[in-house]
């Protein structure tokens, strides 16, 4: 290559005329000459630094010839200054590469720098050919020029210029972190390929401080300087932390760069990390610890082998909770190293979540105390979460107000040397003397103005720039200053700025030079982006390296985002407004149209599909090559660009969604995001994205189905792209989208043939998790996760859209929960519970948040935060109220007292000025939510207790709700009640709220209902109403006379309605079976949420009253009784949802739909001799007969009981019925008249808990909770003999024997006892062996055997004769078992249980674990699961010709 290279530059000069008579000729062709040695020397190179100072020669040789060219062509200008960014970056480089050994160059690296090589030689030759052709054919360069035929190539040169750069800067990038390694006294640390690969795995923040933040002007800050030195070098003070304090643009980035470079050449810099508010990733702590740690490995490579072994240990590192990240990548490798470290965390007022800054200093703190060689310097502004942790350490030093006081004169003469030496050549030295003082001690201010002064970025003369500056009325403004930035600019110029700097604002992540210029030519919109950094240079930079654009300084991020709602005249042309719904529009359509041109199969064209992703060799490379910027950006946030924008954008985007939602493409989106870690950050954008109606049913059902595809194997796609296909898409749903077209799509994955469920669970009517009652609910500020808290101590959080539960319960609180509260920005959850304490919960990670909050004195039984945040408000059972920081954590003030009664509950007004509380007293009360002081007198009207408040959300009126039964509203100013009556339940008022759009006002009571009363103003508004199952008791008028609520005992109807139109006003919504305790709306207002005593929560369509999710195909509450047919080829259930229920025995699958008509829980059921009917009794007192066929009740209930009915059973000739009843009375019933037989049978002192009959129908045996068991005579009612007493706990089940010669018993003392059928004498011993109640009890049809079921989930097998069980307890359900029965042949069991599920059991001893009747709550599971690893690839082709894994199991 050297000789034939060389030797054409001279065939050239020789073929060329006149050559040897134009000496500048001669001198391009001498350049020409170098150049080309230069590019031969790039090719060549043998190891890395001579490469890439071979490249830094060439390229400023080719831009010296591009600079000779008189050209103005914006593409020319382009590529000039991109040559001149590139020329910085590699002298850069290989100043760091001056420092890493010698290394040899590889064949990855050869193949970027001949291509790099080759792109140079082709522009330097065609710079050369346009200066021929200036030079001796003008008029023909002014032709081609207006067809713009060069600009195109010269437009493709800057395309293929910039691919080359990025992919050889990159690849530079990752030789520097691979190799780079210190010599401390004799001691060399080298990486092992194994080691490096382990640290690859850490993701880094792409934001690079440099590039933003420059080190201090020599000679400047010298004292502040100092001081930090001095802590550094201090090892007896006992301060390991430095806390640099200062106000926005004060400096103290510049000052923290300054001594990260010092401390770097000292070699105790372990690291660094700069938190910027105009990055995504780079304002929070996501990936603070990993880019941490691979800068302590950067930087002390002697940690790098333990940083490396943390990730061995654990390669799921970044899925843990941030301390345990933090004590494993970073605490514990620096406990490896004996001399000092110091880490550098700037900004961290710029972490954007609260909980996050805590949760960060709290570690930072802990690891000064750890670590006996630590050292940290942290920068920020005044923060309240900052000043709290650190604020009363002992061991740190603090710095505050120092840089920007203008009572310290070095910060005025600091800046005063800056501007002097920075704008000497511009201004006069009065004229900067001036500017100084303008600047009033503010750095950011002094740099921005030079930057104003560029000669490449100034629009105005250095005069009229001046003038403008002295014109500012007051000193040291920033934002004044960012004014004159922009009001600078030419009108036609002034738009088109506007567009691009909302583009950059609304970015996730800063964008390139290039993306930006390819999103406005997607958009349609003029402008370049190299124009954009030059011009606006005193604002925006473009980082050398990575050509991302970035903002100088988060006070210009906050200025534009004030821009973003002013309203402008017309007089306001010449000021800035940012449009974000538009550039978020403009961003979401752009990153789709990217996704769409770049999602391809296998798109880093892995070799195998054996390995995970981090067992990948050189993965960042292969990413950096195969998947550009613009297709990372894309991936990750195009959901929440389409999100950002409004409903109109959203329906013409539909199109492009649907594509990428599409198989395969949507397969090839997941690749993608496998191998960035984007999985996470997708699904919250999927949760947001589906609450948009207007994208359509089609596209939001789509939306759904892949966040639940990804939130099921998150594991796996997280860990292996190749396993999307593997272990992911083989056990979707058989009916879902994925699974139908992903197999057509690649039909040689694994076939699962048995386990699959055909759907994805759908959201249930109730959702269950809860050992206890669920006694709050609060819903995120986006409608997209369900807080709940209950009596069994733990919190839970869910998924709106499915009910699933997100993450294990969270526990801490040692007693009952009683409430649960969002802040505002979702980021943080506070629970108070019996404990008497308030804790703080990460709404992401659900980890605590510090300690809890102790200062009650009493059971908390409400909080809630502040409308912006910054306030936690708490209620008391022993009648005090509390407000707390929430950064701080501390009370804010003393305790609010106005009652000695317990607080039970509490409410913001929605400006956050005032508070109100309900109290035991009766009592409402408004409070000055600053100072504590009550305001006016408390609002009397309830007669009992106040449970409820809540403020409308203009703030104009309360609603509360009380322990009397009503609902009132008052008028929050002046305190007087809105209605002459209120609004009535059938029990205490647990809960009220309003909805977002205050016309309706949303209830729950211990009534087990759910109310909806439509108010607007003091009226209601027209709604219908079903109507109601129980007696209506509601009676209310509006003031106006013109509404009413009336109820009738007999009809069992409530109408609440407008008198003369007829119009309802109130719903009532049912399902729950216990008292509901809490009730909420979404934000949206789309629907209510409640929790209940039944251990459940619903979600309500607040328009209709109709319940949200699918009904199951079972019960929905504790099955408390079963029964095979006389056939046993059908199974009656009957449960506390107030429902029976008919099931195939044979297959398990549900016969028709639930049976309704009782009004509580149904406790027994039984099939008529002839199986045609169903009778069955229930805790509303009612016996009822139901058609076994169609499950239609048939007649009227059975009337008589005075308490529920716990138990009945038929006569074998199915003539008679008995019953048992709380009442304490046995009665018979006619089986065909309803017509009760005789006087209720009296004699037990305590609620009568079975029944049964004898096998003739002559006796009748009872079970009460006073423990005994009583004979009686079935026709006269008359006791036979004295109760048989013997169990020591209440008699629960008992039962003939088939042939009527025993009694069976079960007990609450965890036993059964047979008995002698005449005589009551007990036979043998009690039969022992659950651990709890027994709750159920049957004899085989032989009367050989008897099943058990007890509160211990279990059931038991036995031999009625010897009283043994045949074999251990089976167990399957996850609850009581309630209900137990043999079929009439024996062969099976049937049981029920309060886990909602029945299950069909072999009855014949060691059997296998029945499987729950179809229809059940709890899904099953397929019964495989593939390991992460353990696959190898196989090709084949589809008809389509797409490329497919074909995989096989390795046995």
């Amino acid at each position: 290559m050297s000789s034939g290279t060389s030797n054409q530059p001279s065939n050239a000069t020789q073929n060329s005329p006149g050559t040897s008579s134009a000496p500048r000729r001669g001198q391009v062709n001498d350049t020409a000459i170098v150049a080309l040695e230069f590019v031969a020397n790039i090719a060549e190179a043998s190891d890395k630094l001579s490469a890439v100072k071979a490249i830094c020669r060439a390229t400023k040789t080719v831009l010296e010839a591009v600079q000779a060219v008189d050209n103005n062509d914006q593409e020319w200008v382009d590529l000039m200054q991109r040559l001149k960014v590139y020329e910085s970056a590699f002298k850069e480089k290989s100043d760091v590469l001056q420092q890493c050994p010698s290394d040899v160059v590889d064949d990855e690296f050869r193949r970027l720098l001949d291509h790099y090589a080759k792109v140079l030689q082709k522009l330097h030759t065609t710079v050369n050919n346009l200066r021929e052709e200036r030079k001796g054919r003008l008029k023909f360069w002014k032709r081609i020029a207006q067809v713009k035929k060069d600009a195109g190539d010269i437009g493709k040169l800057n395309r293929d210029i910039e691919d080359g750069h990025r992919q050889l800067m990159e690849a530079v990038n990752l030789f520097i972190a691979h190799r780079v390694q210190a010599i401390e006294q004799k001691v060399k640390t080298l990486l092992t390929d194994s080691d490096a690969n382990a640290l690859f795995q850490l993701p880094m923040v792409a934001s690079v401080a440099s590039s933003v933040h420059s080190t201090c002007l020599e000679g400047t800050r010298t004292a502040v300087l100092q001081m930090i030195r001095r802590w550094a070098d201090d090892n007896t003070s006992g301060k390991p932390i430095f806390w640099l304090c200062d106000i926005a643009g004060s400096g103290k980035s510049t000052v923290a760069m300054s001594a990260v470079e010092s401390w770097r050449e000292m070699g105790v810099l372990g690291g660094r990390f700069f938190f910027s508010i105009a990055s995504s990733e780079g304002s929070t702590i996501d990936k603070f610890c990993s880019t941490i740690a691979r800068e302590l490995a950067h930087n002390m490579p002697e940690l790098a082998s333990h940083i490396a072994a943390a990730v061995k240990q654990n390669p799921a590192i970044m899925r843990s909770p941030f301390e345990e990240q933090f004590r494993r990548l970073i605490l514990g490798p620096l406990n490896n190293r004996q001399e000092r470290a110091i880490l550098v965390v700037d900004a961290i007022d710029e972490c954007k979540s609260q909980s996050h800054r805590r949760e960060l200093l709290d570690a930072l703190a802990m690891a000064a105390n750890e670590s006996a060689n630590l050292k940290l310097l942290i920068t920020s502004r005044p923060d309240s979460v900052v000043e709290h942790v650190l604020g009363s350490l002992s061991i740190k030093a603090k710095l505050e107000d120092r840089l920007h006081s203008v009572n310290h004169q070095d910060n005025i003469d600091d800046i005063a040397r800056y501007m002097h030496q920075s704008l000497s050549k511009v201004l006069p030295e009065y004229k900067v003397q001036q500017l100084v003082e303008k600047a009033n001690g503010l750095f950011i201010w002094a740099t921005t103005v030079c930057r104003l002064f560029d000669a490449k970025s100034r629009f105005k003369t250095p005069e009229r720039i001046y003038d403008h500056l002295i014109s500012m009325h007051q000193t040291g403004m920033i934002d004044d200053l960012y004014s004159l930035v922009f009001e600078r600019m030419e009108p036609p110029a002034h738009e088109i700025v506007c567009e691009m700097l909302a583009l950059l604002l609304a970015a996730f992540e800063p964008l390139t030079v290039n993306d930006l210029d390819d999103l406005m030519k997607h958009s349609g919109v003029e402008g370049s982006a190299l124009d954009l950094v030059t011009n606006l240079g005193s604002v925006l930079t473009q980082d050398a390296s990575t050509n991302l654009i970035q903002f100088r300084h988060p006070t210009l991020v906050e200025y534009l985002q004030r821009r973003c709602t002013i309203n402008l005249t017309i007089n306001d042309h010449d000021k800035i407004y940012i449009d974000l719904n538009k550039a978020h529009s403009r961003l979401a359509s752009w990153c789709l149209q990217c996704l769409k041109k770049g999602l391809r199969f296998n798109i880093c064209q892995l070799e195998s599909s054996f390995y995970l992703n981090r067992q990948v060799p050189d993965l960042d490379v292969k990413i950096s090559h195969f998947i550009p910027q613009s297709l990372r950006y894309a991936s990750v946030y195009w959901t929440f660009h389409v999100t950002g924008t409004d409903e109109n954008c959203r329906r013409t985007l539909k199109d492009r969604v649907w594509y990428i939602l599409q198989t395969p493409y949507v397969l090839y989106w997941m690749e993608i995001l496998s191998f960035i870690r984007g999985v996470p950050r997708v699904i919250a954008g999927f949760r947001a994205l589906s609450r948009h109606v207007e994208l359509g049913s089609k596209i939001r059902s789509s939306i759904i189905e892949v966040r639940r595809f990804m939130m099921t194997f998150s594991v796996p796609i997280q860990e292996s792209a190749a396993h999307i296909y593997i272990s992911a898409l083989p056990f979707t749903p058989r009916g879902s989208m994925l699974h139908s077209e992903g197999l057509r799509w690649f039909p040689n994955v694994l076939k699962v043939s048995q386990g699959l469920e055909d759907m994805y669970p759908n959201l249930p009517r109730a959702i269950r998790g809860h050992s206890g009652a669920v006694n709050a609910v609060a819903v995120s500020p986006d409608g997209s996760i369900i807080a709940s808290c209950s009596s069994d101590a733990t919190i839970r959080l869910w998924d709106t859209d499915t009910g699933q539960p997100l993450g294990v319960p969270l526990r801490g609180h040692q007693e009952w929960v009683k409430c649960i509260a969002f802040s505002p920005d979702g980021s943080i959850i506070a629970s108070g519970s019996s404990d008497m304490t308030i804790r703080l919960w990460d709404a992401d990670t659900g980890q605590p948040l510090g300690v809890p909050l102790q200062g009650h004195r009493g059971r908390v039984k409400t909080v809630t935060f502040s409308p912006e945040g910054s306030r936690i408000a708490s209620g008391s059972s022993n009648g005090t109220i509390l407000l707390w920081d929430a950064n701080t954590r501390q009370p804010i003030t003393a305790a609010l007292r106005g009652s000695s009664s317990s607080v039970n509950t509490i409410a913001f007004s929605p400006d956050g000025s005032r508070i109100i509380s309900g109290s035991s007293d009766r009592c409402i009360r408004q409070w000055d939510s600053y100072n504590g002081q009550c305001l006016g007198k408390p609002l009397r009207g309830h007669n009992k207790e106040v449970k409820a408040v809540a403020f409308s959300p203009d703030g104009s009126r309360i609603a509360s709700g009380s322990s009397d039964h009503t609902i009132r509203l008052w008028n929050a100013y002046t305190g007087e009640k809105l209605w002459g009556r209120s609004l009535v339940h059938g029990s205490v008022v647990t809960a009220v709220g309003f909805s977002p759009d205050g016309l309706r006002v949303v209830s729950c009571s211990r009534d087990k209902t759910v109310r909806v009363w439509n108010v607007e103003g003091d009226l209601f508004v027209d709604e219908s109403l079903r109507g109601c199952k129980e007696a209506a008791t509601t009676d209310t008028i509006s003031p106006n006379r013109s509404r009413t609520a009336s109820g009738s005992e007999g009809s069992k109807k409530g109408q609440l309605g407008n008198i003369k139109t007829g119009h309802k006003f109130s719903m009532k919504l049912r399902g729950h079976t216990s008292p509901v305790n809490t009730v909420a709306f979404i934000q949206d207002g789309s629907r209510i949420i409640s929790g209940s005593s039944d251990k459940t929560i619903r979600q309500w369509d607040p328009h209709t009253g109709e319940p949200v999710g699918h009904p199951t195909e079972g019960h929905e509450a504790p099955i408390n009784a079963v029964a095979f047919s006389p056939d046993g080829r059908r199974i009656a259930s009957g449960s506390r949802d107030w429902t029976l229920r008919m099931w195939n025995a044979d297959n398990g699958r549900p016969l028709g739909g639930p049976l309704r008509g009782h009004d509580g829980h149904v406790n027994a059921v039984a099939f008529s001799p002839d199986g045609l009917r169903v009778i069955s009794c229930s805790s509303d007192k009612k016996i009822r007969w139901w058609n076994a066929e169609t499950g239609e009740a048939l007649g009227e209930p059975l009337r008589g009981h005075k308490g529920p009915i716990n138990s009945i059973s038929l006569s074998r000739d199915g003539l008679r019925i008995v019953s048992g009843s709380s009442d304490k009375t046995i009665r018979v019933w006619d089986a065909h008249t309803g017509q009760q037989v005789g006087e209720p049978f009296q004699g037990h002192q305590k609620e009568v808990m079975a029944v049964a009959f004898s096998p003739d129908g002559s006796r009748i045996v009872s079970g009460s909770a006073d423990t005994t068991i009583i004979l009686w005579d079935a026709n006269t009612g008359v006791r036979i003999g004295e109760p048989i007493r013997g169990h020591s706990g209440s008699v629960v089940a008992v039962l003939f024997s088939p042939d009527g010669s025993r009694i069976l018993s079960g007990s609450r003392d965890k036993t059964m006892r047979l008995w002698h059928a005449v005589t009551g004498q007990s036979l043998g011993h009690p039969f022992r062996g659950h651990q709890d109640w027994i709750k159920s009890i049957a004899f085989s049809p032989d009367g050989s055997r008897i099943v058990s079921g007890s509160r211990d989930w279990s059931i038991m097998l036995w031999d009625a004769a010897t009283g043994q069980p045949l074999e251990a307890a089976r167990r399957g359900h996850k609850n009581w078992v309630n209900a137990v029965s043999f079929s009439p042949d024996g062969s099976r069991i049937v049981s029920a249980s309060s886990d909602t599920t029945i299950r069909v059991w072999n009855a014949e001893p060691d059997q296998p674990l029945a499987e729950p009747l179809q229809g059940d709550q709890y899904p099953r599971q397929a019964a495989v699961a593939l390991p992460l690893d353990g696959f190898e690839e196989q090709n084949s082709n589809s008809n389509g010709g797409e490329q497919n894994l074909g995989l096989s199991l390795l046995m």
